[in-house]
């Protein structure tokens, strides 16, 4: 059964997160701040090299099953998934920043239906979903962590054919759904 996924971030993790659950044939939007890399990822110009994902991207666009938007507001109306896939660089003591995750997560917060998932998927430490969940001030949306694997070169590969994966969460029903 299809789902609609939103996608919170077109970097790296992001994208391919968006362009590999359309080719498994979910409904997916991919949000991402920047206009002209919205407008380009429109017309299917993808800014990463990475085997087999531009084919990916286009063809998700090609069959309806994969979209752009500019802004996570606008991309997580009736999504039933939300996959924040956003930065976290290092902050000066070489801990995680985590700004734009919790800046993303307070944006979409007012705009989600009730029993949406929220799922970290960007690189963060243990205890996160604690994070997001204050961010959004919802107690009726589970957040659940599924850490990405993915290796340069061979991301699609990694998301399609996992030889693992992580799924962690307070809530047993949510981390069920997103399994």
């Amino acid at each position: 059964m299809a789902s609609k996924i939103a996608v919170i971030g077109t970097g790296y993790v992001g994208l391919t997160t968006g362009a590999c659950f359309a080719h498994l044939g979910h409904d997916v939007v991919c949000a991402d701040i920047v206009p002209e890399k919205v407008e380009r990822l429109r017309n299917g110009d993808v800014p990463i090299h990475e085997a087999g994902l531009t084919e990916l991207v286009r063809d998700g666009i090609e069959t309806g099953r994969l979209t752009f938007v500019l802004g996570a507001e606008n991309a997580v109306g009736d999504a039933e998934f939300i996959y924040l896939c956003v930065p976290t660089p290092p902050s000066a003591d070489g801990s995680a920043d985590l700004s734009y995750l919790q800046s993303a997560a307070a944006e979409i917060s007012a705009h989600l239906q009730p029993g949406a998932i929220v799922v970290n998927k960007s690189t963060v430490p243990v205890g996160s979903t604690r994070l997001v969940e204050q961010a959004m001030r919802r107690s009726d949306i589970p957040v659940v962590s599924n850490p990405e694997f993915l290796r340069e070169g061979t991301a699609v590969d990694d998301f399609l054919n996992p030889d693992r994966v992580v799924i962690g969460a307070d809530d047993q029903a949510a981390a069920g759904r997103v399994a």
